[in-house]
């Protein structure tokens, strides 16, 4: 439990410090990351020590320049705080992935924001670098319910470590 706590802690440091240096020192062109996604969260399980709630979010999406996408997501919430620190993944319509830490805070019983920092990547996303924030909204106040189903709505940027033009992942229908 305590090595959990500690990743948690890390994750936490890494967080800050990539989300302080912001998307200045991402490396590469930066193109717009815009998109919406819908999905179901699930409570996972509860650490009564440490007072931290375990969640998996799983959803579809779409985004440009991901297209299609589904995503899967690890999420620890403080409960004394009400702050969120995950990993996600987003997976695109041929496989390729996009990997990302977030924190986040709630903004009112229904409505959370979430800072994403790409940490990395496969296939055309094979190095990666960006940022974008998420206003997430929830069916029911998070708590009240074992899944409670969302929305949100994504904007940032993102660059790729493999260029890909943008008219090929148009014609491909990603």
């Amino acid at each position: 439990m305590k090595q959990r706590l500690y990743g948690f802690s890390v994750l936490a440091a890494i967080l800050a410090a990539l989300t302080l240096s912001g998307p200045a020192t991402a490396a590469g062109k930066q193109e717009p990351f815009k998109g919406r996604s819908s999905g179901f969260v699930t409570a996972e399980g509860f650490d009564p020590e440490a007072g931290i709630a375990y969640t998996r979010v799983e959803g579809k999406g779409h985004a440009t320049p991901l297209g299609r996408f589904t995503v899967t997501g690890d999420v620890a919430v403080d409960v004394a705080t009400g702050i969120p620190l995950g990993t996600w993944t987003l997976t695109t319509a041929n496989g390729d992935m996009l990997f990302l830490a977030m924190g986040g805070h709630g903004i009112d019983p229904t409505h959370g924001f979430g800072a994403f920092i790409v940490v990395g990547g496969t296939g055309r996303f094979q190095g990666a670098t960006g940022y974008y924030e998420q206003i997430i909204t929830f069916a029911v106040p998070p708590g009240t319910a074992d899944v409670i189903p969302y929305t949100d709505v994504l904007e940032g940027t993102i660059s790729s470590g493999l260029h890909v033009p943008h008219e090929r992942r148009n014609r491909a229908g990603e």
